[in-house]
């Protein structure tokens, strides 16, 4: 018979269930990156960074009138508000560019911008 006590028995359990979930995760995360580097795109971290920290990386500002739509072959397409949005993309594109590279390890060359469509000319 064991001379560890139950509650002991019970916390090695469930050290033992976390070590096989970060080891389940560790594999997920690695076919992941695996699949995103097939179809082209940036590591999953990279592309998490990117979309959750965007305030932080532009600022509020920019953010209420630019938002990330998705990573595509090393580019970061956007979405702008209104079409003077766009041009002030243009400028700032380098800018963003450095930022980007410098917070988040990524690899984006460049930034494709979209216009948004007004829903009310429906």
């Amino acid at each position: 018979m064991s001379s560890e006590t139950p509650e002991r028995l019970d916390a090695k359990n469930d050290e033992q269930a976390i070590e096989a979930s970060m080891g389940s995760m560790g594999r997920l995360s690695t076919e992941l990156n695996s699949l995103l580097t097939r179809l082209g795109s940036e590591p999953a971290e990279v592309v998490s960074s990117v979309f959750s920290d965007w305030v932080t990386l532009v600022g509020e500002h920019v953010a209420q009138h630019v938002t990330p739509i998705k990573l595509e072959n090393s580019r970061l397409v956007v979405e702008v508000s209104e079409s003077s949005w766009a041009t002030q993309m243009r400028f700032l594109e380098p800018q963003l560019l450095t930022t980007l590279s410098a917070t988040t390890r990524s690899n984006i060359v460049g930034i494709d911008v979209r216009v948004k469509r007004n829903s009310r000319s429906k």
